[in-house]
């Protein structure tokens, strides 16, 4: 294997940089939309689940003293409604997490400019109207420099991947436990027609 002296290596030009970082910059926003439209369709599934329980809930009732063997399913079947909700509950709460940004100042981080790509920074800008603050945009904007840009970049491509990890962590942990109620829905959904059978 070929060893590259790093002392020949000239360094990379500020645009290429910025060039970079953009792309970079890309790349993760579309991995948070990816994550976003994971969660969508979770809960997609999870509101198909809801309607197509509903009208079977009606199917607990029973008339008692019940049968043995029809108290038993019925019992079983109780218990495996309650542990479908609290199973549904659970996932849909974690697939709608995904959706919640979450950008929390790092203890001991030291201050930074506002950043000129995010939006939160962008609509704190100067101007009491919309024509102001792009005039306050676009004077702090030619006063940036190439390094102000990488600078700002780098920044926020460090605060994204932050989001995106953690939408990914929780996609994930909503994957798991959509599968997990799916599997609940549909054997509490059978214990009910068979009980309603009976």
């Amino acid at each position: 294997m070929d060893m590259v002296d790093k002392s020949d290596q000239t360094t990379i030009p500020v645009k290429d940089r910025v060039e970079f970082l953009t792309k970079v910059y890309d790349r993760m926003a579309g991995l948070t939309a990816n994550a976003d439209t994971k969660a969508g369709i979770i809960l997609a599934l999870h509101s198909f689940w809801a309607i197509s329980y509903g009208p079977n809930i009606s199917k607990l009732i029973i008339s008692f003293p019940a049968q043995p063997v029809k108290l038993a399913i019925w019992i079983l079947s109780f218990l495996l409604v309650v542990v479908f909700f609290i199973a549904f509950i659970r996932s849909a709460y974690k697939a709608a997490m995904v959706l919640i940004p979450r950008i929390q100042p790092q203890a001991g981080e030291p201050p930074h400019k506002p950043s000129l790509i995010y939006y939160a920074d962008i609509i704190k800008l100067r101007g009491v109207n919309v024509c102001e603050k792009a005039h306050s945009y676009k004077t702090q904007f030619e006063e940036m420099s190439y390094q102000d840009i990488v600078d700002d970049l780098t920044y926020r491509i460090n605060d994204i991947a932050h989001v995106v990890n953690e939408k990914y962590v929780c996609a994930g942990e909503a994957v798991r436990r959509s599968i997990l109620t799916f599997y609940l829905w549909a054997i509490s959904l059978i214990f009910l027609i068979i009980m309603n059978m009976m």
